[in-house]
């Protein structure tokens, strides 16, 4: 399955004229082993585990840059990165995050039946190519 990640990850570099370095494939292949989001630090550590030694703001500026092509999520309020479950989705990327176990559904706006385009432009609004909405939730497994 990373294969199939780190093709897409290639190809969004090549198509853009980016770098693609082992530092940044690092922190790609880092970040795919994660089930849950992740702060920089504790990828750091993962990282240091894994063998390669990177700095806090390298780090940083890796998750930020594979953000910008969509391949990974800051989750804002956690403060925390994930990987895209979906790149290649064309809708609005929707984050539902349980607000006690931490557990992540990653969706779009269509799935959801959010006209979400629609209510935009009828207030002179585009959402960002890179943007993404985090919905805090509980869900199903901590309702009981």
């Amino acid at each position: 399955m990373f294969s199939a990640y780190k093709s897409s990850a290639v190809n969004r570099c090549y198509e853009g004229n980016y770098s693609l370095t082992p530092q940044r494939l690092i922190v790609l292949e880092a970040m795919y082993k994660q089930k849950k989001p992740i702060s920089a630090y504790d990828l750091r550590k993962k990282i240091w585990q894994m063998g390669g030694h990177l700095n806090i703001a390298t780090i940083y500026r890796i998750l930020d840059f594979w953000c910008s092509l969509n391949l990974m999520h800051r989750i804002s309020v956690l403060n925390k990165f994930i990987c895209c479950v979906d790149p290649d989705e064309k809708h609005v990327h929707i984050i539902n995050f349980c607000e006690k176990c931490k557990n992540l559904i990653e969706t779009c706006n269509e799935n959801m039946g959010l006209d979400l385009k629609g209510g935009m432009q009828l207030m002179g609004l585009s959402l960002s190519k890179t943007g993404h909405i985090e919905i805090p939730v509980i869900c199903s497994d901590c309702l009981q």
